[in-house]
């Protein structure tokens, strides 16, 4: 569908299958490098500000091993009333998470940056989708957190997976949610000279 410009020159920092099969979309080749950075929000940062902020620090973490090549590094949250809701670390985490959010809409913010270290090029902006969670009983939060599916989900769900029932609407990208939103990193890509 797309071609790269210069073959092997795509580089994701990231092991999240759930980036990886969104990029795979395009057609293209591309390599895979889990930054392994800590993830922690400074105190008074909005949540845009960290988002973006992650996706940076990602994508210079991998750059700086491949300097010659194009890094995607890319960071989503959930956001609701204000609050940033992380991964789950236990079954009531992401109990109380689901309770907060049910009958309620909330963000999702993905920061994505596009850099190369050695052409000192940085492309950066956050994608913003309003998710509505229908109105779910303490039963169906407690079938779902049993299927251990919430626990390396911002927000503790997947819109993609089991917990797409409880989705009722979405305004804005589908693949913001999930993790990556295409649209505007294909745009991204197009602008810098990556793909054609």
């Amino acid at each position: 569908m797309f071609h790269i410009n210069d073959e092997n020159a795509l580089v994701l920092a990231s092991e999240s299958t759930r980036r990886i099969d969104i990029l795979r979309t395009l057609g293209v080749s591309f390599a895979i490098m889990p930054p392994g950075i800590e993830e922690h929000r400074r105190p008074s940062e909005s949540p845009k500000d960290y988002a973006l902020r992650m996706a940076y620090e990602k994508a210079q973490k991998v750059g700086s091993l491949f300097p010659e090549k194009w890094v995607i590094g890319a960071d989503t949250i959930v956001v609701h009333k204000g609050k940033v809701l992380g991964k789950p670390k236990t079954e009531d985490d992401a109990f109380a998470m689901l309770k907060r959010l049910r009958a309620s809409w909330h963000k999702v913010f993905t920061g994505y940056c596009i850099l190369n270290v050695s052409r000192q090029i940085v492309y950066q902006d956050v994608a913003e989708t309003k998710v509505f969670i229908k109105d779910l009983t303490d039963e169906e939060i407690e079938k779902y957190v049993s299927t251990s599916e919430p626990f390396d989900k911002a927000g503790s769900y997947a819109v993609q997976g089991k917990g797409g029932y409880m989705v009722k609407e979405i305004k804005g990208s589908f693949t913001n949610v999930v993790g990556l939103p295409i649209c505007e990193i294909t745009e991204a890509l197009l602008s810098l000279g990556i793909l054609s």
